[in-house]
């Protein structure tokens, strides 16, 4: 794969995983998330390994929320304590995927997982039918989010013991891990995020 291609495909990843922070705070504050963008984002999780990058997220125009935020995170535009948030749960995805990436048992688990989860959406015809973001959501609790130190979420506490909520929360912090696993494997990383703003910057600006 090229140098230009790996650029892309760390691109799609820092946006999916800009997209997951953004959906997760929402929620978490205001209890409503886009629904373009969450569907985005739980279609990644059916992909194979063999479609692009554009592909596992059903289009880059999939994520223009995220390279939006992208953008203005690392020129500077987003507030200083939106900015946290958004490279608080980003970092932590990213952390989270690395520990996964080393736990073959629990990678098994989540294949054979994912498998039974695909033949509900195909039954509900909808990777956001509340079935489908319930067993996306009960696999993430029982595997991923065991995982020491967890993602620690932060919102009003009266949105977050919804349970129409939690499930959202953990699907997409599932779809997040998935993207952070795109990162790495394009040689993200968290040096790339510290010090190569410039490139990463530039490569968003002609994503967009």
């Amino acid at each position: 794969m090229s140098q230009t291609q790996h650029a892309h495909a760390r691109i799609i990843a820092l946006a999916a995983l800009m997209q997951a922070a953004k959906l997760v705070d929402d929620i978490a504050r205001k209890g409503i998330c886009d629904a373009e963008d969450f569907h985005a984002l739980l279609h990644s999780l059916f992909a194979d390994g063999q479609q692009s990058p554009d592909d596992i997220f059903g289009g880059r125009q999939q994520l223009k929320t995220g390279l939006t935020l992208a953008k203005q995170l690392l020129s500077g535009e987003e507030n200083i304590e939106q900015a946290k948030i958004a490279m608080s749960y980003t970092a932590g995805m990213i952390a989270v995927e690395k520990r996964l990436s080393k736990q073959g048992d629990m990678l098994s688990v989540i294949a054979d997982g994912m498998a039974r989860i695909e033949k509900q959406r195909d039954y509900f015809g909808s990777v956001t039918h509340e079935s489908v973001v319930g067993g996306i959501a009960d696999l993430y609790g029982e595997t991923i989010s065991t995982l020491k130190p967890r993602i620690i979420v932060h919102g009003k506490p009266e949105l977050l013991r919804q349970s129409v909520n939690t499930n959202k929360v953990r699907a997409i912090l599932f779809s997040g891990v998935r993207a952070a696993h795109l990162w790495q494997q394009h040689k993200g990383g968290h040096f790339r995020l510290l010090f190569g703003r410039k490139k990463l910057l530039q490569d968003i600006e002609e994503a967009l």
